[in-house]
């Protein structure tokens, strides 16, 4: 009876050995595996712990990322990978913290490399610098006397370009909405030609203002990948700290508010790091005698938290 009990338990020992063991790792290269499958059945999302055969302790985690035939391609969710490791089973809802941190080496408990791009599924909270290159256009109409005291208006086209610097901080709000909030030093520089001479006494008209400005946008992302494209819209407050005109009322020059439309990419370098590129429309009100709108091109650099 000893011996038919015995005999049964190693059955049941080769059965889920050779069930753990029959799918097995056939190359490493990266944060990449290639599995030979040897009949068992995957599909893409699977995850499964990786064995080390000699002493039978899990060593990595590994995602299904494509199935062909009785081959699959594996990336590594965590831990370390050789060939000849064997695939078992895991369950999803598990995840990473599965495998104990005794049996992973100080370099597998770092930061994944570049070739993990797990992170790229999260959008998190964030924070960087940017620099601008904004193209500037204004109407305006232009009142001025004549020689005889007699009070005259013409409409004058003006256009420019200047640059900006500022930062900004983006804060979560779901899986792909983001709130962010930025303040800039930003240039409005205009000039161009009136039909007569209305601005102090000449056809040559300009205004130069620099802006103390205060933007509240909410993104929407798409698109997540490395590549993360979003739009987003909101509004800013510019507060004049330097002012000169030849077109307008230098003492009606203080605060503006804007309407802005943005779209952008958010390219991710690694965990930790991304450069923000976007391209914004900002849109003055319009008032009885002036109209005008900027184009800021942005590009920096940015810290994920």
């Amino acid at each position: 009876m000893i011996l038919r009990t015995h005999i049964f338990v190693a059955c049941l020992l080769m059965f889920w050995t050779s069930a753990a063991y029959s799918a097995s790792v056939s190359a490493v290269k990266g944060q990449k595996v290639l599995i030979n499958l040897e009949g068992d059945a995957t599909s893409e999302g699977d995850e499964f712990y990786l064995l080390n055969p000699a002493n039978n302790k899990k060593t990595a985690i590994i995602r299904i990322k494509q199935v062909k035939g009785s081959k699959a391609l594996g990336e590594i969710v965590k831990g370390r990978a050789a060939q000849g490791y064997a695939l078992q089973a895991k369950a999803a809802s598990k995840m990473s913290a599965d495998v104990p941190a005794s049996e992973t080496s100080e370099e597998e408990a770092a930061p994944v490399s570049r070739n993990d791009m797990s992170y790229l599924r999260v959008v998190k909270d964030s924070y960087g610098v940017t620099g601008s290159y904004i193209m500037n256009s204004m109407n305006a109409d232009v009142s001025y006397k004549d020689g005889f005291g007699i009070s005259h208006k013409t409409s004058t086209s003006m256009s420019g370009s200047g640059f900006g610097v500022g930062g900004f901080y983006d804060y979560a709000l779901g899986q792909s909405l983001i709130g962010r909030g930025s303040a800039a030093i930003e240039q409005f520089n205009v000039s161009g030609n009136a039909s007569e001479a209305a601005c102090a006494g000449s056809t040559s008209c300009d205004a130069k203002i620099n802006y103390l400005s205060l933007y509240g946008l909410l993104k929407w992302y798409p698109i997540q990948g490395k590549y993360r494209g979003w739009i987003g819209g909101g509004m800013g407050y510019m507060l004049a700290v330097s002012k000169s005109s030849t077109a307008l009322n230098e003492s009606q020059i203080s605060t503006n508010q804007v309407f802005t439309f943005a779209v952008g990419t958010d390219i991710q370098m690694n965990r930790k790091n991304y450069i923000p590129i976007s391209i914004e429309y900002n849109l003055f009100p319009a008032s009885d005698t002036v109209k005008a709108n900027m184009i800021v091109i942005k590009g920096g650099w940015a810290w994920n938290l």
